[in-house]
């Protein structure tokens, strides 16, 4: 001890203060690069998960809006069975044997369902085909063909009235084509597998049904083409950097449409008739891109040591086209010779054949970049202010640290749907900027620019946190209302477009004003907007809040110039569960009863009537 005592007697006052708190200032500063770091491992791990998911349900979006509308357009044509309640086997709605009714059958699914390219036909056990194909937006090719082993002819049409033009006449016999022989075959829904499309030159499979006579007999097959090119544009419009890649496979490894350069069909070596060059189907384990190749591999083995991520499909008639059930997303971070990927991988599977899987991968670094400068900013000053005093440091410290935390429970409630909360960060610093980005982009990704109100997906993911988070499910309940603007056109084109975005402004202050403080408006688009009514459960009161929406709506306004216009508005309102049990189907039925009460007057939740009403 008395050694020690010498010792410090004769160390300078200067060094007895240096050496112990430059120890401890050295383990701190261990501590703090340790803490930051992870800080920003949750925040990137909360950033990927964010991206990857709302990447990946816009691809499932996109998936269930081809294949439903493949299925809506069959179902036309050839309708479901209806089954009979108790133990009766299912009635079969008849199919139309008559040519005519038949052509107007397909006529009409042309019309609702008007994509470019679209093909419908009917072949015939006896021969007879009938095929229509959208060309144009008002131009059609009609295929005929009569029972027998004929040649089909090929016309030109506009319409379902119009007269058609001859082209040209091929031996075409429909039940040679796999999607015939397949739908035949398993007497059910049937999807063909991909082929190219001989005018376009673009992957297509068709989705086939038997049809059945009254007496059980197979009278042929209705067909509905599916083109893949919608998918593959939808993939590559994503943003997303370069080294990312999003694709959607078959099952078994199949290429069906990617956000890269890879093609469904490669060239392969042999030659067909007439010097053509055979097309083969690529798949994953022969795609140029080693990243598609490497995040494919992590996704084929997760699958096999997940078998619960597969979704069941068992469907109470087999031959029902039912939408795909997508199974459980998975999202995680995997080791690879490119470093560790983020991949989000969804399996796609339904009663007719498909099995399709969806992948999105992103290299880590990608998202661990962007973060990477501000955690390093951080750690630099919070070790100058301990080198300047160890309370304060520790005090500031502990503040950048809470709001680090803040910025990653942020980020992980905008990947869930829960309304983002105030972040309540007043910094000048880096942290402060990276708040007021984090801000900024919520605003940008929840508002509408203009009226300051929720855009529709921002309404659509709350809504659907809440039904999650619901403590009594069976109980949840609200309204829905769709507001359109009736004399919006007219303002514009009087007094232009910038007196319009100040009318719309006012129209979303008055909604705001007019509904209760649980209560939620978005702006659906132009001069649309949509009223979110939490706990609302019959028509009285959704009709009450919309007479008090309608009143304040029909008050005039006051423009720039002094005039007074009206615009007045028609509202459709929906229900759940009693109108639909998703926010789209609530959304159609509102927006066709607001369409009735434009043009045919009436109640709010009355049923619109049918189109031929005078």
């Amino acid at each position: 001890m008395c050694y020690f005592e010498a010792i410090l007697k004769r160390t300078s006052l200067q060094r007895l203060f240096i050496l112990p708190f430059a120890a401890l200032l050295l383990c701190l500063a261990v501590s703090v690069g340790w803490l930051l770091y992870q800080a920003g491992q949750d925040a990137t791990d909360a950033l990927s998960q964010k991206v990857l998911a709302d990447m990946m349900g816009g691809i499932n979006s996109a998936i269930n809006r081809q294949l439903f509308d493949a299925g809506a357009a069959l179902r036309v044509v050839a309708p479901d069975q209806v089954a009979d309640t108790g133990d009766k086997p299912p009635t079969p709605i008849p199919f139309p044997v008559n040519v005519r009714r038949l052509e107007e059958r397909m006529w009409i699914a042309s019309g609702l369902f008007p994509a470019v390219g679209g093909f419908i036909g009917f072949a015939g056990t006896d021969g007879h085909f009938v095929g229509i194909r959208r060309t144009a937006a008002n131009e059609f090719r009609v295929r005929l063909r009569g029972a027998g082993d004929g040649p089909s002819h090929l016309y030109r049409s506009r319409g379902p009235a119009a007269e058609m033009t001859f082209l040209e006449s091929e031996e075409y016999d429909p039940r040679a084509q796999n999607w015939y022989l397949n739908a035949l075959s398993r007497k059910k829904d049937t999807w063909s597998p991909v082929f190219l499309e001989g005018s376009s030159n673009e992957p297509v499979l068709m989705l086939a049904r038997p049809v059945f006579g009254a007496d059980k007999d197979v009278l042929g097959v209705v067909a509905r083409e599916l083109s893949l090119k919608p998918l593959r544009e939808y993939l590559q419009a994503l943003s997303m950097d370069r080294n990312g890649v999003a694709y959607i496979a078959e099952r078994n490894g199949g290429l069906v449409a990617s956000s890269n350069s890879e093609n469904v069909f490669i060239q392969g070596p042999d030659v067909g008739p007439g010097g053509k060059t055979e097309h083969v189907r690529n798949t994953l384990s022969n795609a140029a891109s080693p990243f598609m190749q490497q995040s494919w591999q992590l996704v084929q083995a997760y699958l096999q040591k997940h078998p619960d991520v597969v979704p069941i499909t068992d469907p109470v008639i087999p031959s029902t086209i039912n939408p795909p059930k997508p199974g459980k997303l998975i999202i995680g971070a995997f080791p690879s010779s490119h470093g560790q990927i983020e991949v989000a991988a969804q399996l796609h599977r339904d009663a007719a054949g498909l099995e399709w899987v969806a992948v999105v991968a992103l290299p880590r670094s990608d998202f661990w970049g962007a973060i990477n400068s501000s955690v390093y900013k951080s750690l630099y000053l919070g070790l100058l202010v301990i080198l300047l005093a160890l309370l304060v440091g520790y005090a500031i410290l502990r503040w950048a640290l809470r709001d680090i935390r803040k910025l990653t429970l942020a980020v992980r409630s905008i990947g869930s749907g829960r309304p983002f909360a105030k972040l309540n960060i007043d910094r000048k610093d880096e942290i402060g900027e990276l708040a007021e980005s984090f801000q900024e982009m919520e605003r940008h990704l929840r508002t509408d620019r203009l009226t300051s109100l929720l855009n529709r997906d921002s309404l659509i993911a709350q809504i659907e946190f809440r039904r999650r988070t619901d403590v009594e499910p069976q109980l949840f309940r609200f309204a829905v209302l769709f507001v359109d603007l009736d004399k919006f056109k007219q303002v514009n084109d009087h007094y232009g477009h910038d007196e319009g975005d100040q009318v719309l402004i006012e129209v979303g202050l008055r909604l705001q004003n007019a509904l209760r403080k649980e209560d939620e408006v978005a702006r659906f688009g132009g001069d649309e907007f949509i009223v979110y009514l939490p706990g609302v459960a019959d028509e009285e009161s959704a009709l009450a809040i919309a007479e008090k929406i309608y009143a304040v709506l029909n008050k005039p306004i006051l423009m720039t110039n002094g005039d007074h216009c009206q615009i007045g508005a028609s509202i459709g309102g929906a229900l759940y569960p009693a109108d639909g049990l998703d926010l789209e189907t609530l959304l159609k039925v509102a927006d066709k009863r607001m369409y009735s009460v434009k043009k045919f007057g009436g109640m709010t939740f009355s049923s619109p009537p049918p189109e031929d009403a005078s």
